[in-house]
């Protein structure tokens, strides 16, 4: 019996290793079995206070874009990925206060 834990870190390694037809096939068969041993939730609707639809919090970082950025953060676990972005801004705000404000402003608009 695999753990749901395994079988994330396989698909992970998969996903970033070689691209061809083996992985992929191997990459589909462990999907099948998280799918089949840990089956996803309903996924909940909340709606915020605009009203708009927040999307559950799966926990991993969704796929948002194509930078190289999007692609190596892709399906990693959204905490590690704030603490690693927090560990960035402390270091920004020391190294280039300039470029720290704006960014900030940007966040606070």
């Amino acid at each position: 019996m695999f753990t749901k834990a395994e079988l994330i870190d396989a698909i992970n390694e998969l996903e970033e290793g070689r691209h061809s037809i083996q992985n992929c096939s191997k990459l589909a068969a462990i999907y099948i079995v998280l799918d089949h041993l840990y089956p996803p939730e309903e996924p909940q609707i909340d709606r915020g206070y605009s009203g708009e639809m927040i999307a559950p919090d799966t926990g991993l970082v969704e796929r948002y874009g194509d930078s190289e950025f999007l692609d190596a953060i892709y399906r990693r676990n959204s905490s590690d990925m704030w603490l690693l972005m927090d560990e960035l801004m402390t270091t920004l705000s020391v190294i280039n206060p300039r470029l720290y404000d704006g960014v900030m402003r940007k966040i606070n608009e």
